[in-house]
């Protein structure tokens, strides 16, 4: 079977630089392979918001954060995701997004939702709402 896949490589990195072989096949197993399939039942553009998929430990720290963020990818990273008509689509691409992927972490935010693969306490999947500021607050577990 062929599957479209929608999302490349330099959509998913923040600085548009080159990306190491390991982070490249996190990209497309773990988020452009599921996530087209989201796309496509989704049935409208999607992309990563603001490119905020892969960011480099140096451009984290470039910017006064830890470099400890999903995003730095040393596990199964993170990608905030976003949509057409986010406002008018957005619980569907999360119904979707659960659905059809293994993340285990989704903050929805105003204008994306952020999905990840980092490890719950209680080994179950995590919904959360977040504030502008990334102040999540735990809405349910799956």
């Amino acid at each position: 079977m062929i599957m479209n896949l929608y999302f490349k490589f330099k959509e998913l990195v923040i600085d548009g630089g080159p990306i190491p072989i390991d982070v490249a096949q996190k990209l497309l197993t773990y988020h452009i392979i599921p996530v087209s399939v989201v796309r496509g039942k989704l049935g409208v553009p999607m992309t990563a918001s603001y490119k905020s998929g892969y960011r480099p430990y140096k451009w984290e720290i470039s910017r006064g954060r830890n470099g400890k963020s999903q995003h730095v990818f040393e596990g199964k990273g993170a990608i905030d995701w976003t949509c057409k008509n986010f406002r008018g689509n957005k619980k569907e691409l999360l119904e979707l997004l659960v659905q059809h992927t293994e993340y285990t972490r989704f903050a929805v935010y105003n204008t994306f939702i952020h999905c990840d693969y980092k490890k719950t306490k209680g080994g179950r999947r995590e919904i959360y709402t977040s504030t502008p500021s990334s102040r999540w607050t735990l809405k349910m577990t799956i």
